[in-house]
């Protein structure tokens, strides 16, 4: 099994941090590294993608793994989940706004999402990016994501991204910014 990377950490330093139902929805998780070391930290993880990933079959006894649709909400094993993971799966999406709508119609509490690349540093024949977001145009998903919270971020996420000029974006969507916490007071 591969070990975490930063970009794998950086989605784990963003989940919540006050109490919740430890259930992820994992929209685009492709081998699940990130699903697997959910798993053995006693999270319900909910792998979704696509297509089948062979690395799936080692983690069938533990994890849920399902080909569902972004487009599609009909096809994901949960309706809501307390936190969703979307790494690596918008820039791919000529409709990627009616998937983040998706995407935060499933989520309950946080939207993770990782690796939205800035401009075209992450190009290349084979990355297949259709989108790509600067410092001004990445400023869409606070309005694309109202009335919720969002924190975006600024990231590297490998050790040749330094060398290559290149980043990420790590957005962050809170649903709760609303809820007044017993002994709160509202502002």
């Amino acid at each position: 099994m591969k070990s975490l990377d930063m970009r794998d950490i950086a989605i784990i330093d963003a989940f919540p941090v006050y109490a919740y139902r430890k259930t992820v929805l994992n929209v685009g998780c492709g081998e699940a590294r990130i699903d697997f070391h959910l798993a053995r930290r006693r999270y319900r993880v909910y792998g979704t993608d696509i297509k089948w990933h062979e690395a799936w079959k080692q983690g069938l006894n533990r994890l849920s793994f399902h080909i569902s649709d972004i487009f599609d909400l009909s096809t994901f094993p949960v309706k809501r989940a307390p936190v969703v993971i979307c790494s690596e799966v918008l820039e791919h999406l000529p409709r990627y706004k009616e998937a983040l709508k998706n995407l935060l119609a499933l989520t309950a509490i946080r939207l993770i999402n990782m690796t939205v690349p800035h401009m075209r540093s992450f190009g290349g024949k084979n990355a297949r990016h259709c989108n790509f977001w600067g410092d001004e145009r990445v400023h869409e998903f606070i309005d694309l994501c109202k009335p919720n919270s969002v924190a975006i971020s600024r990231i590297r996420t490998k050790p040749d991204d330094v060398r290559r000029h290149q980043w990420c974006y790590l957005i962050i969507v809170d649903k709760r910014q609303d809820i007044c916490f017993p002994g709160a007071e509202r502002i």
